[in-house]
């Protein structure tokens, strides 16, 4: 028979909401130090709750770590204000699967005045979180460094951001829900890991439930990336002097196509980078090689590089032809990769694919013992080349 949990000893707590009255905390809640709020709202009844009154209890003084998932459309306006007032000591919060902002201007600026509410808050991990337009920009201002005299404004910001989407191959207009031009505007000069990804999506065999994902999707692997030309706000964010991180070291930006002379831009300021994940637009062929190890040898404290090639024309073509040998000729071989830890002495492993599907191959360098090991494979994961 299980025992039951001795709450005064817990670290964390979740909370199941069916409505947006959060239940009150015991006395000997008081250790805990996270907090998860999952919505189990049903759907038909969202709308209807968001109009309903909520109440936000005292809570625990100790919290400084809040999830909250699942809230599909957003919150009630003034619910997301009343909860960083119960916890003014956040330090990191995750927000998971949700409109974020809602779908009023009142609820956006809720949720804008939730950041402003937290100036301790150090790490923001938004995973699968979508917002109306001029959200993420608006609050980006309560994310950063701010010297403001005005009482509550000033901040040290943001030193980890995490960004992350999962690319779903059967809705069409999946990359237009994603405010790509604002989201740059949450880079600041205190962060230390700065991410923008696209993760590849579930597999029908990991998500049976899913018939959409089993019936349009199941044969489809790899993600997207937005065009290179709006990457500008990107590269601006991550070099120019009023943003760009002075302590930088992981930097995952696979959400954007890049040129190779932005990666090189980037990391000529970027040069303590340890972590290095970039989608970059590629040409087949020894010159792009010699421009991508250009870029990376600036920095001599990479431990690992992934490279997700969004492929040219040309490139592309190449690709399906295994015989081309065109991922040899454009990324390092097992002489380039010793002439790399040459100049990046903590280099231990190199990846790039092709919009990180499998079906065109991929390469891979791992050091071990002082050699590099692997090189290119095909589809079908046979080495064919180091």
């Amino acid at each position: 028979m299980a025992q039951p949990v001795d709450i005064s000893a817990a670290e964390g707590a979740q909370v199941p909401l069916v409505s947006f009255t959060i239940p009150n905390f015991p006395p000997s809640s008081q250790s805990l130090k996270s907090l998860r709020l999952t919505s189990d709202i049903k759907v038909d009844e969202y709308l209807a709750e968001l109009d309903k009154p909520f109440a936000v209890p005292p809570l625990p003084a100790g919290i400084h770590a809040l999830t909250l998932e699942l809230f599909s459309l957003g919150y009630p306006p003034g619910f997301l204000t009343a909860l960083a007032e119960r916890l003014p000591n956040l330090k990191t919060v995750v927000i998971y699967s949700q409109l974020f902002a809602g779908i009023t201007e009142k609820s956006q600026q809720d949720a804008i005045e939730f950041f402003k509410k937290l100036p301790n808050l150090r790490a923001l991990h938004l995973l699968d979180v979508f917002a109306r337009p001029h959200f993420f920009s608006d609050a980006a201002q309560w994310l950063k460094y701010n010297t403001s005299d005005v009482p509550g404004e000033a901040r040290r910001g943001l030193m980890f951001l995490e960004v992350n989407y999962t690319f779903r191959h059967e809705d069409e207009e999946f990359m237009a829900k994603i405010q790509a031009t604002e989201l740059p505007t949450l880079i600041g000069p205190g962060l230390i890991a700065c991410t923008f990804n696209l993760a590849e999506p579930e597999t029908a065999e990991d998500d049976e439930q899913d018939p959409s994902t089993i019936q349009q999707a199941g044969n489809k692997e790899g993600i997207m990336a937005f065009n290179k030309t709006l990457a500008v706000g990107l590269v601006d964010a991550l070099t120019q002097e009023d943003s760009y991180p002075r302590g930088l070291k992981a930097l995952n930006v696979t959400l954007y196509t890049l040129t190779v002379t932005d990666l090189e831009k980037i990391l000529a300021v970027q040069k303590n980078i340890m972590l290095l994940s970039a989608t970059l637009d590629v040409e087949p062929g020894e010159n792009c090689k010699k421009a991508i190890l250009k870029s990376i040898e600036q920095c001599k404290r990479l431990e690992q590089v992934e490279i997700v090639a969004n492929p040219s024309l040309q490139f592309f073509i190449e690709v399906q032809n295994p015989r081309s040998g065109v991922l040899g000729k454009t990324f390092p071989s097992a002489t380039d990769m010793e002439a790399l830890s040459a100049q990046c002495s903590q280099m231990n492993v190199f990846e790039a694919s092709v919009l990180r599907t499998t079906t065109f191959g991929a390469v891979k360098w791992k050091q071990d013992n002082g050699q590099w090991t692997g090189g290119v494979t095909n589809g079908k994961g046979e080495v064919v080349s180091s």
